[in-house]
């Protein structure tokens, strides 16, 4: 099924951003003015909480017209603005708001997948098809995390300790540590 196939690509991309966002979150709170182990630990507990809740909120929606569109846009909501949010936030409050505006619909984008796979994929293909799914959505992640972790440490902590002070990326991201992930961050947000 050329729908299926294309969206497991779709969400292999998707994954592959997400996980550079992995590598580079812990990072970015430990090591940023404003940031800390409690930081760290208020924006995950921000997220657990808000995953929690978004999973009673898709449980309560009714099926919609386009499970697709639903996927697309939601993944587009939470992961432009949890990336913007936490590129160029300064303080935990912030940061948690990032996290739940990030996490709040990804429920309802699996649960709407996890529809289109069952109701799509014939019973006695379901074992076949959703582990070639799970090869190929999920192999990106151990990338991810490769390539994450080589940006913010090659590429993106050495450009911002390299701009000048009245340079544009240090209004927007800070300097010092951290920066490079934080705009790491925002490139990501557009990917």
């Amino acid at each position: 099924n050329k729908g299926i196939r294309d969206l497991i690509f779709f969400l292999a991309a998707i994954n592959l951003t997400a996980s550079m966002y992995q590598a580079a979150f812990p990072a970015m709170m430990l090591s940023r003015n404003g940031g800390s182990e409690i930081a760290l630990g208020m924006v995950n507990a921000t997220i657990g909480i808000t995953t929690l809740v978004g999973s009673i909120f898709a449980s309560l929606l009714k099926a919609p017209k386009s499970r697709v569109k639903v996927i697309c846009n939601t993944l587009l909501f939470s992961m432009s603005f949890e990336n913007f949010i936490l590129a160029l936030g300064r303080s935990t409050p912030i940061w948690c708001l990032g996290g739940f505006l990030g996490w709040i619909l990804i429920p309802v984008m699996s649960t709407n997948l996890e529809a289109i796979m069952r109701l799509k994929v014939p019973v006695e293909l379901q074992g076949r098809v959703f582990s070639a799914r799970n090869t190929l959505q999920f192999f990106t992640i151990p990338v991810g995390y490769f390539a994450g972790g080589i940006l913010v440490d090659k590429v993106f902590e050495p450009l911002m300790h390299r701009v000048d002070s009245d340079n544009i990326l240090i209004t927007l991201f800070g300097s010092g540590k951290g920066s490079g992930a934080a705009f790491l961050f925002f490139i990501l947000a557009f990917s």
